[in-house]
């Protein structure tokens, strides 16, 4: 019998059962928003191939800009990546490519480094001189992989570090010396794994932290000396902190003021404060705000009062600006839907700069976002076709 967390997750998969049908999207030209006065797109869709649906991770290495990719086939094999199951057959592996604007795009990783159930790389973040990155096999387990010099990589945790219902890493963090890794688990609960020198690992929390209802840990930020992270549980978000890595007091729980608030999305500090946002499927996310850590003020509920903005995925500061891109989601319509930007100086008093995908409707999510070269870039994710990645300023 699959979990309640399962179940909820199987919603949103259920929607992808929509058959290959409508109008392609079309290119975008140069636009310009509120904020931003030249947007454009550079990479062909997909990185030449629909199977890349998502820019999944996104970081900034060497001077170049590094783009993981979510690698499915076909629009149907959506599913598979929904509701945690099996991606045997789905996936021609997932794929990293690397950008430069005197060199364009090369791609870096392919076949999901040899083992195309390796569908997707989630995270990709810069620690101690090296690039890692963790990725989502529901088949074997999640593994972390490593390069030091942004063209050869290896893997320096395989198997869902000894159990295959470690299924994604989602977290990413360095904290006191240490590199920490949040797993997604279904079956016995999320945990939280760690690493001095990134090939020896330990973990430091199991079973959800404090409870199995915890199946995903979703984000990591310092503030205060405090390591912070949230998590997935169908009761409602909980947000943890700790000063050692092994001791987690629970700050929030029950998704705050809205248990259809499942899961922390996105941590983020902004001028001072920390910001995190949540999902909810059902009446649209909400971003909060701490000056002080420990208490904390919604500033947008309900979507931005449109609950088709199911959550925040991403978040980014940008010329003095707080930046926000969505998943939209329209219940049944999937995949048809656009995501929206907004922005905001101080964290308190938002403007919309997109509210139709850059006019892309198939689109519906800003999955990833960095700041490279004085730009800000922007990844999108559709089920339906190749992700785009934008230039902004």
């Amino acid at each position: 019998m699959k979990s309640p967390a399962r179940i909820l997750i199987g919603l949103a998969g259920f929607c992808f059962l929509v058959f290959n049908q409508g109008l392609k999207g079309k290119e975008n030209p140069v636009l310009k928003t509120t904020s931003l006065t030249e947007i454009r797109q550079i990479n062909q869709d997909g990185f030449g191939g629909q199977a890349n649906k998502y820019a999944f991770s996104m970081a900034v290495y060497k001077d170049a800009l590094y783009v993981g990719t979510l690698n499915l086939k076909t629009f149907p094999d959506m599913i598979h990546f929904a509701t945690i199951t099996s991606t045997e057959g789905d996936s021609q592996g997932a794929q990293i490519w690397r950008y430069t604007p005197e060199q364009g795009w090369k791609q870096v990783v392919k076949a999901g480094l040899g083992n195309p159930h390796n569908y997707g790389v989630r995270n990709l973040k810069v620690i101690g001189g090296c690039l890692y990155g963790i990725t989502a096999n529901h088949d074997e387990g999640m593994e972390v992989w490593r390069s030091c010099d942004g063209e050869r990589w290896e893997q320096v945790a395989v198997g869902g570090f000894g159990n295959k219902n470690n299924t994604s890493g989602r977290g990413l963090g360095y904290f006191q010396g240490w590199i920490y890794v949040g797993v997604e688990n279904f079956k016995t609960g999320a945990e939280i794994w760690r690493s001095q020198d990134g090939e020896h690992w330990e973990p430091v929390a199991e079973g959800g932290i404090d409870t199995k209802n915890n199946v995903r840990v979703s984000d990591f930020v310092i503030f205060k000396d405090w390591l912070y992270l949230g998590t997935m549980n169908i009761f409602g978000a909980r947000l943890y902190r700790t000063r050692d890595g092994i001791n987690y007091q629970c700050l929030a729980k029950k998704g705050l003021e809205k248990k259809t608030n499942a899961m922390i999305m996105r941590l983020y500090l902004f001028k001072d404060k920390l910001f995190f946002s949540t999902a909810d499927m059902f009446r649209g996310f909400d971003l909060y705000v701490s000056e002080d850590g420990v208490n904390f003020r919604r500033v947008l509920k309900n979507g931005f009062n449109n609950f088709h903005n199911a959550y925040i995925w991403q978040m980014q500061e940008y010329k003095g600006r707080l930046y926000a891109g969505t998943y939209y989601h329209r219940g049944l319509l999937l995949p048809k839907g656009s995501f929206m930007l907004f922005s905001s100086q101080d964290g308190e008093n938002w403007v919309v700069e997109s509210d139709n995908g850059f006019g892309n409707p198939w689109h519906y999510g800003i999955r990833t976002m960095a700041t490279y070269r004085g730009w800000l870039v922007i990844g999108t994710a559709s089920a339906k076709y190749g992700c785009k990645v934008f230039l902004a300023r």
